[in-house]
């Protein structure tokens, strides 16, 4: 196999293509820093041949990671099991909210009331003043 042949082709696109975004926005995002720290004098040419150079070693680099094949076996596992994942409805996410936020009101009452309590009774034997 070739480093420009596809492994798999067809089989784990979508969490190849969520994987290639993800590293394509840290390379922009590194391209971005070493622009506007190591380089805010230079001038415009030598700027656009970092780019493009870091820019091209960043695209090769994804296409290696994406086309490795452990990795690459590992995000088409990870997408076919995720397609027999059973995702709640809208109304059990909402009741579930609800039940999440009242417990952790709950818990907060009770933490302040024994708090409370706690204090009361620090300053009641003078521990605290």
């Amino acid at each position: 196999m070739s480093f420009f042949n596809i492994y798999k082709k067809g089989q784990g696109k979508w969490v190849r293509l969520g994987t290639v975004i993800g590293l394509g926005l840290l390379i922009a995002l590194g391209i971005l820093w070493i622009k506007n720290t190591f380089m805010p004098l230079a001038p415009a040419y030598s700027k656009m041949i970092m780019v493009v150079l870091v820019g091209s070693l960043g695209a090769l680099f994804c296409f290696y990671v994406v086309n490795r094949p452990n990795l690459a076996d590992f995000m088409i596992l990870t997408e076919s099991e995720m397609r027999k994942v059973v995702w709640p409805t809208r109304a059990a996410v909402i009741r579930a909210t609800r039940l999440v936020v009242l417990s952790t009101l709950g818990l907060a009452l009770m933490l302040f009331l024994v708090d409370t309590f706690f204090v009361w009774l620090f300053r009641a034997i003078h521990v605290i003043r």
